[in-house]
């Protein structure tokens, strides 16, 4: 075993780095799919809900640091 990979192990970097996208990405891929394979006789406020949560999740992936600024900022505004 390399010296990077046992480091990347002991201090869970390769879990932010590599696992953590590809599950995101996973998810985001299947709301998306879900969205879109529902039929428009079906209520159009589930199929909106699911692109939002294909949408949200796709900006934690692609974006992480922006997208807890954000939601941090939103969530201090909201609160106080």
């Amino acid at each position: 075993m390399s010296q990077e990979l046992v480091l990347a192990a002991i201090t869970g970097s390769g879990l932010k780095g590599v696992v953590l996208p590809i599950c995101a990405s996973v998810l985001t891929c299947t709301l998306a799919v879900k969205a879109v394979s529902l039929s428009w006789s079906e209520d159009f406020n589930k199929k909106l809900s699911f692109f939002g949560g294909a949408v949200f999740s796709g900006i934690f992936v692609l974006a992480p640091d922006a997208a807890t600024k954000v939601v941090t900022e939103m969530a201090t505004a909201a609160l106080g």
